[in-house]
């Protein structure tokens, strides 16, 4: 049986808690002011746990600098720090009342259509669960849940997502494609080119994002380079409106622009992408889930068989189920 190493059970929080607010300040002196002790006792705190753990994790000097062994001490402190406000925060819901509570991140196209179904559903079979959500991107979500400041991530699987540190499921495929206002010059044409979507103004994601580059990328396919002077946005809201009040063309996953035409405020482009971006999925850091982040993926799970049938029933399906798989940590 594995054993931990001595200097583990000479550990206290509060170790951790100086040594990640020293990362965070860079000085002994701010630090110390921050937590309320002297500097002594700050110093103290440091040199018993470097002697703990017999490694130098700062390299002295103005500001402190990680060592490479402070960078690892650095992950595991964030980790069990992390685990200990999320034990908390459960020991607090239990207290008053509540089954358990989940931190779940997920990215702006999966909240505007699947998360509010997944919410209720887990409310009307779990009522006592709490949930709490986190909108961002994948690159900001990713490193939150490594840390185990989330519980669970729903969105893209793209490649950085997958690693010997989290657990991943693969939920469904879906496409991308382009929207307009209903009235827009585009808007019911059979067939469009990137050549006649390159004349107007676009709103795009952000450099750097899956999206962006696979916009790029099909422009460039095209012998096209991306409209000049873009609005670089994901905010939906911001997006919407503008598309409503001008010719901007914008790319969304196909199951919100099915959303946008559900309620007949935007029109889906006869606009072929080349490429898929990936698939949506579940991704999770617990080998052993708590109860209330069981049947809230449970309930995720339900949605989107629902969301499935509901497609497949109807013509122009805007997602496919794709093969399940779950990636073990190393």
């Amino acid at each position: 049986m594995n054993q931990n190493p001595k200097w583990m059970s000479r550990l206290k929080v509060r170790h951790l808690e100086v040594f990640t607010a020293l990362v965070e300040t860079g000085s002994q002196s701010e630090t110390a002011a921050l937590l309320h002790v002297t500097q002594p006792a700050l110093s103290k705190w440091l040199r018993e746990l470097e002697q703990s753990v017999g490694c130098p994790l700062f390299e002295r000097g103005r500001p402190l600098t990680l060592t490479i062994y402070g960078q690892v001490m650095l992950r595991y402190a964030q980790r069990v720090l992390g685990d200990g406000v999320r034990t908390a925060n459960e020991l607090e819901a239990l207290r008053a009342g509540s089954s358990g509570r989940v931190r779940v991140g997920v990215l702006r196209t999966v909240a505007a259509v699947l998360l509010p179904r997944v919410i209720v559903n887990c409310r009307r079979n779990a009522p006592n669960v709490q949930v709490t959500v986190h909108e961002d991107s994948l690159d900001i979500l990713l490193p939150r849940l490594e840390r185990h400041e989330l519980d669970c991530v729903v969105g893209r699987l793209q490649p950085n997502a997958l690693n010997a540190r989290v657990f991943s499921e693969v939920l469904y495929d879906e496409p991308v494609c382009a929207v307009v206002r209903t009235g827009h010059p585009l808007a019911g044409k059979k067939r469009i080119t990137w050549r006649d979507a390159a004349a107007y103004p676009w709103i795009v994601p952000l450099p750097g994002t899956p999206l962006r580059e696979r916009v790029d990328a099909e422009f460039a396919a095209a012998g096209l380079p991306t409209p000049s002077n873009p609005i670089e946005s994901i905010s939906l809201l911001t997006n919407e409106t503008l598309m409503h009040e001008s010719d901007m063309i914008s790319m969304v996953s196909r199951q919100l622009a099915r959303h946008y035409t559900g309620h007949r405020s935007l029109a889906i482009l006869s606009l072929e992408m080349r490429h898929a971006l990936g698939p949506v999925g579940l991704l999770w850091v617990d080998a052993n889930p708590t109860a209330a982040l069981a049947r809230f993926m449970d309930s995720v799970r339900v949605e989107v068989r629902e969301l499935l049938a509901a497609e497949a029933s109807s013509p122009g399906k805007a997602f496919k189920v794709a093969g399940r798989a779950r990636k073990r940590k190393a």
